[in-house]
């Protein structure tokens, strides 16, 4: 037991540390920037004409088909357009952003030889723990803003928030989280096998493409290995699309469970390396 609060207490120094540097380093607050420039550019440019494209679609009851799925259907899951809008656009694009966002987890101290050096004073399950944990809550408060950026918009529009739209805000927020901790533990085992930042991205994009390519030739070769495709890294976002609410947790084991397995992979990974 003191060897497990040992643990846990280095794998939250480590955490800790990854958000400070996100307020306190010039990198970090390049990237807060950036972050910002980005939503406002998504807000001003796809949200907000995409609202007003919505509220007149539907106020004319217009039926939009795509691959015979009626989306305005969709679109009216959540308390306001905007909100739904935000909730689809996050659902496909951070889970991209995460794999290049979270790629720099191990590879900058093993390039710098820090690593060795923090190994002496911890255990490499408390570095890969934090580092993972850190690169969480570093991604989690980037989401708060971007959430509370489209809640600032969304009052100005509606003249106030109301609960709905709350605690619609705060379940969009949890899964998303969820959406993102196997992409973030699939980037803490290609960081820890990786030398560098780059290599981790390009053997990430390389593996899940080909991977992807294999399995879908496999199950058109072999059509009852087609329930594999529900297991993949993603596979719930299509599901999450047509649902609201607190329904969306019905799908968190998947992603739970997937994080899980990658965090044990990579610390086998970890483990076996010469630091």
């Amino acid at each position: 037991m003191p060897q497990l609060g040992l643990v846990l207490n280095h794998t939250a120094l480590f955490a800790l540390f990854e958000l400070r540097r996100l307020c306190q380093t010039r990198s970090g607050l390049m990237t807060l920037a950036a972050t910002a420039v980005i939503w406002c550019l998504i807000l001003y440019s796809l949200i907000l004409p995409a609202t007003k494209l919505v509220n007149s679609l539907m106020s004319t009851n217009t039926q939009v088909r795509v691959l015979g799925s009626n989306i305005l259907q969709h679109l009216g899951n959540w308390p306001t357009p905007e909100l739904t809008l935000y909730w689809l656009l996050s659902l496909f694009m951070l889970p991209i952003f995460c794999i290049f966002f979270t790629a720099n987890q191990l590879c900058s101290d093993k390039e710098r030889g820090t690593l060795r050096f923090l190994s002496l004073r911890t255990s490499r399950l408390a570095m890969l723990l934090g580092r993972f944990a850190g690169q969480m809550l570093v991604q989690s408060s980037l989401i708060l803003l971007s959430l509370i950026a489209t809640l600032a918009i969304l009052a100005w529009n509606n003249k106030g928030l109301s609960w709905a739209i709350l605690e619609s805000a705060l379940v969009i927020w949890l899964n998303l989280l969820l959406i993102l901790l196997p992409f973030t533990a699939l980037m803490s085992v290609f960081s820890a096998l990786a030398a560098n930042t780059k290599l981790a991205i390009t053997l990430a994009i390389v593996s899940l493409g080909v991977g992807a390519a294999l399995l879908s030739w496999l199950t058109s070769a072999v059509p009852s290995l087609a329930f594999v495709h529900s297991y993949l890294l993603g596979a719930q976002v299509a599901k999450l699309a047509t649902v609201q609410g607190w329904q969306t947790l019905q799908f968190a084991t998947l992603p739970l469970l997937q994080t899980l397995v990658l965090l044990l992979v990579a610390y086998g990974i970890l483990k076996r390396r010469a630091l």
